[in-house]
């Protein structure tokens, strides 16, 4: 009789032991299937979009310091401008190199002037109107980032909208013979602003 008690009871324990076990695994599958099953709704504070925004700031500004030098892009500076009152003062170093004004330059001669010359004077040529752009050196120095422009002709690049930030990695060229008028009159407004703040020493007699 004991052994017939000890059995069942051995039967119940593993009985309840089953059924537990199924019970568990249905919760676990029920568990389951309410995630899958579930949508979660996500929603930005108003803080969390200001992060964004931050990093998306920190991020232009880690692109422009890597391709153009400058924490920012800044399209030449160009400001409002005027007519000067009077010519711009043009550095003595260019009467003690010539004697007469304005000076001619071959393509060749205008090459040793360019972000890092020798003589430490920055030239830059807009349709073959030749300025000295040596106060600039924070933009057109070995370190500025529109060198590119220094020591040629590149009036084709100023023919780009002022914000086209490709201009920077696009060949230089003086050729305007294919611009809409819309691009010269770009042109024309950019030699115009280098008249204004810069001293004109000179013309480039022949573009190849």
């Amino acid at each position: 009789m004991m052994r017939i008690v000890k059995r069942q009871s051995n039967f119940t324990v593993l009985s309840s032991n089953i059924r537990n076990s199924q019970m568990a695994g249905k919760e676990k599958l029920r568990v389951k299937s309410s995630f899958s099953d579930d949508v979660v709704d996500v929603k930005f504070s108003v803080l969390d979009l200001l992060r964004i925004f931050a990093g998306l700031i920190m991020a232009y500004c880690c692109i422009c310091r890597f391709f153009i030098g400058s924490w920012y892009w800044q399209p030449f500076r160009r400001h409002a401008y005027t007519e000067p009152q009077s010519p711009l003062e043009i550095p003595s170093y260019w009467f003690e190199k010539h004697n007469n004004l304005p000076i001619p330059f071959s393509a060749d001669d205008l090459s040793n002037y360019g972000s890092n010359s020798e003589s430490h004077r920055i030239l830059l040529s807009v349709k073959g109107h030749v300025f000295d752009v040596t106060s600039g050196s924070r933009f057109y120095g070995e370190w500025g980032p529109y060198k590119k422009f220094t020591g040629r002709d590149c009036s084709r690049l100023f023919a780009y909208p002022k914000w086209d930030i490709s201009v920077l990695s696009r060949d230089c060229s003086h050729d305007l013979s294919s611009l809409t008028p819309t691009e010269l009159e770009r042109v024309d407004s950019w030699l115009q602003f280098f008249r204004a703040k810069y001293p004109e020493i000179g013309y480039v007699e022949s573009l190849p």
